[in-house]
């Protein structure tokens, strides 16, 4: 390793479903760790660093799911890999942010850390 690189955004952590879609690829899974620019999933369908997948991420409490049009695999290691998104698009980042804020409410107002 060259170096330690800090984060620029803090992560949640906090399991949400995701489904992911590639021409060829329609895997479900459960995210582990979410940020604005990224996330850490764990998938049941194979996939490799530089595919660009969609991503419908199931927020707990909205009826729709978050859409990320262009999310870049990173890494892989086994059934695990890790996704950047592309937040160029304004209305997209906001909306992750939302999604975001509105996951650390829920996480912190819950009695139960479950």
């Amino acid at each position: 390793m060259a170096g330690f690189v800090m984060r620029k955004n803090s992560r949640l952590k906090r399991l949400v479903p995701v489904r992911y879609l590639r021409e060829g690829i329609a895997g479900e899974g459960i995210i582990k760790d979410l940020s604005l620019t990224g996330s850490y999933i764990t998938g049941n369908q194979p996939v490799s660093v530089g595919m660009s997948l969609n991503l419908q991420i199931f927020v707990p409490g909205d009826s729709e799911p978050l859409l990320i049009d262009h999310a870049i695999v990173k890494w892989v290691k086994g059934s695990e890999f890790g996704v950047d998104f592309d937040t160029s698009q304004p209305k997209e980042a906001k909306h992750i942010t939302k999604v975001i804020a509105t996951l650390v409410k829920v996480q912190h107002g819950s009695p139960s850390k479950g």
